[in-house]
């Protein structure tokens, strides 16, 4: 394995799930989030998912237990009342959220990280599998319940020809001695035993992706609010002064006299990003948002002079305007994408569809004037 190599796939074992306690949603296992639109394809073989739901039942069913011993154990002095303790049991251990709890997560997690489940039996050879079996051959061992390993041995072999029918290669992280000996033969699989440094491997190619799943988990906790008072920033500096066409009613002859507009608000109507263009230092990501603005037209009213067929001027009158559209955003980013999202620097916004027209309702002219 050269440190130059890179990968194009990631396959993670049973046991560095376990190890990282199953926590789908946080830690190690949380920043696999990173790979939902990345280029780099996250391997999830079918065995590993019934392994990792298997586990979760089992984990979820000691957290159950534990929790049913300690209400009971507290039901002398913090449930005293029968109905209470009763009432306790009933909405923390009888919830039917805890049914299929498990599935729930898992299904949550592929749906997360953007995994690939790999239908091992698509990729397999029986026939080679059993070859391997009979000549204690990597990830068989010549001792030991060999039976165990028949999983992984599925599971690394369907991968192998995955990669080879796809010409990708393959990150696997595993800390089982049996996966390292296997990929030493393998020409598509290195193996790794640290999560972290795996991730680490991935970090270059995978920053803009990494970035746009922080900035979309910013801006669904609310906390991205810097992010957004720089898009705004922006978006005053792009539409001041912006000059649109006039429209508007009147019982009077009208034309326009010039207009000015300014930007006064704006929200994005939808959390999910895009990835238009990276380097390493900037990355373009496309948002859709609604912005408002705000504009002042200068209108000449006219009536019509039957007799001498023309128009008399009668009134100038200014009209004020407030107008909302929608329109996809495209936000240039600069700085460390490795870095915190506090410390990017937004350099550009621009409007793909900017406002074009502004309808400044009735005109009238101003009979104070008359007055």
């Amino acid at each position: 394995m050269s440190e130059e190599t890179e990968y194009e796939a990631l396959l993670i074992d049973t046991s560095i799930f376990d190890g990282n306690g199953l926590r789908l949603e946080k830690g190690l296992l949380g920043k696999l989030n990173q790979f939902k639109r990345s280029p780099v394809v996250f391997l999830l073989p079918d065995v590993i998912c019934g392994e990792i739901k298997t586990h979760l039942e089992q984990k979820i069913k000691a957290s159950r237990s534990a929790l049913e011993k300690s209400i009971n154990d507290a039901g002398d002095h913090l449930f005293f009342d029968g109905n209470t303790l009763h009432e306790a049991k009933e909405l923390l251990l009888d919830s039917k959220e805890i049914e299929g709890l498990a599935e729930t997560r898992l299904n949550n997690f592929i749906e997360n990280t953007g995994a690939v489940v790999l239908e091992c039996g698509d990729h397999l050879s029986v026939s080679e599998l059993l070859k391997k079996y009979f000549s204690n051959s990597a990830p068989f061992s010549e001792s030991g319940k060999k039976k165990n390993e028949f999983p992984d041995a599925i599971v690394l072999m369907a991968v192998d020809e995955w990669a080879k029918k796809s010409n990708k290669s393959v990150l696997a992280i595993s800390n089982d001695g049996d996966w390292s000996r296997y990929c030493e033969s393998s020409e598509y699989i290195d193996c790794i035993e640290e999560l972290s440094d795996g991730l680490a491997m991935f970090n270059k190619a995978n920053a803009p992706y990494a970035l746009l799943s922080k900035l979309e988990s910013a801006l669904d906790s609310e906390q991205a609010q810097s992010f957004l008072d720089d898009v705004a920033s922006k978006l005053e500096a792009e539409l001041d002064g912006f000059t649109p066409d006039q429209d508007a009613e009147s019982y009077l002859y009208w034309e326009p006299e010039g207009s000015n507009g300014w930007f006064k608000s704006f929200y994005l109507t939808s959390n999910v990003l895009r990835i238009i263009e990276s380097d390493e230092e900037y990355l373009v990501i496309q948002c859709k948002a609604a912005i408002t603005v705000e504009a002042e037209g200068e209108f000449s009213l006219s009536v019509h002079d039957s007799i001498d067929d023309d128009y008399v001027h009668i009134d100038s009158v200014t009209a004020t305007a407030e107008e909302e559209f929608e329109s996809e955003i495209l936000v240039t980013i600069v700085g460390d994408l490795e870095g915190p999202i506090e410390e990017l620097h937004i350099e550009q916004v621009e409007i793909v569809s900017p406002i074009r027209r502004i309808h400044f309702g009735t005109l009238e002219p101003d009979l104070r004037d008359y007055e």
